[in-house]
């Protein structure tokens, strides 16, 4: 054996002590993922009282009370994002959250891009919207339902 193997073999060998999640994978990554999921949540929901006035306007008009919704869909990211980080609820609140998303994406993004295909940013949106759904549902999925 070469001195290259022995010490992946100690490394492997340690790496069998780290506590580890129900998918194998080690606790510590899920501890970050939640933070990274739930940190620009955070930030999101103070946009959205930071610049109600002007996420209202993006606010189908048939839809009524715009600035209800800009500042509803603020405390929705925060206490999504809270529930998401501390573990408490996080399948229930990254369901709502998938949900959320996913109605953006039928009543909002994919109007714009029907009314616009040709551009580039609306397309962006509805794609980040969209991933951003999946992403919940996922996350959803992969918690624990005891939480």
């Amino acid at each position: 054996m070469q001195a290259g193997e022995q010490q992946i073999r100690v490394l492997v060998a340690d790496d069998s002590a780290v506590s580890r999640n129900r998918y194998g994978t080690p606790d510590w990554t899920t501890t970050i993922g939640q933070y990274l999921f739930g940190i620009p949540l955070v930030v999101f929901g103070a946009q959205h009282f930071l610049y109600a006035a002007f996420v209202a306007t993006l606010v189908p008009a048939w839809v009524p009370w715009h600035l209800f919704w800009a500042y509803f869909v603020g405390v929705a990211f925060c206490a999504a994002a809270l529930a998401i980080i501390t573990g408490k609820g996080s399948s229930f609140a990254a369901t709502l959250l998938g949900l959320m998303f996913s109605l953006w994406v039928l009543i909002l993004h994919f109007p714009r891009v029907a009314a616009s295909p040709r551009n580039g940013s609306e397309w962006t949106s509805a794609l980040v919207a969209l991933a951003m759904a999946g992403s919940s549902f996922v996350l959803a999925g992969s918690t624990t339902k005891s939480d």
